[in-house]
């Protein structure tokens, strides 16, 4: 029911519907027993909004997300229903459960999307708590922490004013870099870290700055971890170290060094296994900062020259307010301008020049180091063997490749070879998301590769088929892919074992068949790829074709395909191809008296008149 919450709205029917699930969710979750006062009322209300985060999958949190906040806006949620949710996140005692404080916190950060001032003014016990001693012991509560403090300055749609940062010595960005550095073999780390650098671009005035210190750091600990336990690598002290000076030895030579390197006197020594999967670890942290960084970095820059062109706008209008003595000295300026290449274009060529040519290939861009070691790293997975390493680098590789065209055009073979071959599901769904965005940011690569990625529709796993549907129906859809012959894949989807897919297929053909006649002009090439899919059984056949032609509503587009379809009666190789085509027609209301009595006259009448 929950997500009935992004019904479209912009119709009565839609309004009428998010206004009865708020109706519904007010009455079963926000509307306390007459008999309550109103403190113990906001206590119930709390408890209630909390208790909806348990056990909620992404996808519903999303949902309730938005619920949340158009209640907020609609001032449905009391202050003091506020106030109780930042004592349960803010209490110390022990007979708070984690799950608890954990979803006290997320609800602040819903809310928080429609009001920014409800975690502005409780920064302090945000730091005491998810990012203090209680957060580096549960990761998911310092993650949501992070979350949360993203809201403070909405970005990109969603900020509606200019917002105030925070200076890189700040006691909350100072928070959030010593979060990210924590040490840890917990999973979970990697949604803390993905949380806290999202909050530093969000919060901090140079955050490219501050990350550039966490990356430095972090190199220094991945590699003098590394140093303690090989002679031939030893780590430059200097903070400007090129990391891909420093030497990664394989394991053999590791496991050499340690033994060259024994004292005699018996030590108590982590076992050489033991040093290699916390090295394996450090250095996955190390990528995953990384890739993300890099990822958060082009969208820094997109966000600057959006305010760069606001600020334009904001000058333009100001115009007209002007003095004439101010006018003056303002078109002096606006000369002086044009002379400095500060006009728009300029701006707009000098960020598409950083991201391309400075980020990943700059002499002093500290990101430039790690685009050949992750390469690397990828290109020998025998060598680097282990899985998680291998998950963080493939995904590292993904994320510096929608940094820059050159990059991803010299990687992408390797990336693509890595989709093909890897035995790990989540490297292979995480691929075919990447190649997705790479759709959109380097089209002219990505699109002569697609038969790849609709190869994924075909994957042994359902979560991998199920990835790649979700990501071809928003390239599609959204026209950043064009589509040849493929989309009988797509088709085949209507029958999958897996309900989700299957409904997802259903879903994907029903909004495609809203632009421009485009099942029609791909029915005869789905026919063809469906009919000739041996290990698709006729019912099956005979299902995904009927739903096709539903859409073909217009009797000129039934009496085309109609005249093409009946031109393959005659080339009909087995009966089985000719009942596919006969059963297609008899879909279609072509009236053409000529192709009903060739069907009528069955399979062997063709193949005699032949």
């Amino acid at each position: 029911m929950l997500r009935l919450i992004w019904t479209k709205g912009n119709s009565d029917e839609g309004k009428g519907v998010q206004n009865h699930l708020i109706d519904c969710y007010k009455r079963l979750f926000f509307e306390a027993p007459d008999t309550y006062s109103g403190n113990d009322a906001a206590n119930y209300v709390a408890r209630n909004m909390i208790s909806l985060t348990f056990g909620a999958t992404p996808a519903e949190l999303t949902s309730l997300e938005q619920l949340l906040s158009t209640m907020m806006k609609a001032n449905h949620i009391p202050d003091l229903v506020i106030s109780k949710l930042w004592q349960v996140y803010g209490v110390q005692k022990r007979e708070i459960s984690k799950s608890q404080r954990r979803g006290a916190i997320i609800v602040l950060g819903m809310l928080a999307t429609a009001k920014p001032e409800i975690v502005v003014g409780e920064m302090e016990t945000m730091l005491r708590i998810g990012l203090g001693s209680l957060g580096r012991s549960d990761l998911q509560l310092a993650k949501y922490t992070c979350l949360a403090l993203r809201r403070i300055n909405p970005t990109g749609r969603q900020a509606t004013q200019q917002t105030s940062k925070l200076s890189n010595d700040h006691a909350v960005l100072g928070k959030l870099a010593a979060i990210i550095e924590v040490e840890s073999d917990n999973k979970e780390w990697y949604g803390v870290a993905e949380q806290a650098i999202s909050a530093i671009y969000a919060l901090s005035k140079h955050p490219d700055n501050l990350c550039s210190e966490i990356l430095r750091r972090k190199t220094k600990s991945v590699f003098q971890r590394r140093a303690a336990t090989s002679p031939r690598t030893k780590l430059d002290q200097d903070d400007d170290t090129d990391m891909m000076d420093v030497d990664m030895p394989d394991a053999d030579t590791e496991e050499q060094g340690r033994e060259e390197e024994a004292p005699p006197v018996k030590t108590e020594t982590p076992a050489p296994s033991e040093n290699k999967h916390k090295g394996s670890v450090a250095l996955s942290q190390l990528l995953f900062i990384v890739g993300h960084v890099a990822i958060k970095q082009i969208v820094h820059l997109e966000l600057c020259e959006m305010d760069f062109k606001r600020r334009k706008v904001d000058a333009e209008k100001n115009k007209a307010a002007e003095t004439p003595a101010d006018k003056a000295a303002k078109e002096a300026a606006d000369d002086l301008d044009m002379i400095g290449g500060t006009t728009e274009d300029d701006f707009t060529d000098a960020m598409s020049h950083i991201r391309e040519r400075e980020l990943l290939f700059g002499q002093n861009s500290l990101l430039a180091n790690f685009g050949p070691l992750v390469a690397e790293i990828c290109s020998n997975n025998t060598t680097y063997k282990d899985r998680n390493l291998q998950a963080a680098a493939t995904l590292c590789l993904a994320k510096l490749m929608c940094v820059s065209s050159e990059y991803c055009e010299t990687n992408l073979p390797l990336l693509i070879t890595i989709m093909e071959r890897s035995k790990d599901p989540i490297i292979r769904s995480n691929v075919v998301i990447a190649l997705g965005d790479m759709a959109v940011c380097f089209n002219h690569l990505i699109d002569e590769n697609t038969d790849f990625l609709y190869r994924r529709l075909n994957d042994k796993d359902a979560s991998v088929k199920r990835t790649c549907l979700m990501t071809l129906t928003f390239l599609i859809l959204a026209g950043q892919v064009k589509v040849k012959g493929q989309l009988g894949e797509m088709a085949k989807c209507l029958e999958d074992d897996d309900k989700r897919i299957a409904d997802l297929s259903r879903m994907f053909f029903t909004e495609l068949s809203t632009k421009d006649n485009a099942v029609y002009n791909h029915f005869v090439d789905m026919f063809s790829l469906l009919s000739a899919e041996k290990e698709l059984e006729e019912d099956a056949l005979r299902r995904i074709i009927k739903f096709l032609a539903g859409f073909i509503e217009k009797d000129k587009h039934a009496r085309q395909l109609a005249d093409k379809l009946a031109a393959r009666l005659a080339r009909c190789e087995s009966e089985r191809q000719w009942n596919d085509v006969a059963y297609a027609l008899s879909l279609l209301q072509h009236k053409n008296e000529e192709i009903t009595k060739l069907v009528q006259g069955g399979f062997r009448v063709v193949q005699a008149s032949a």
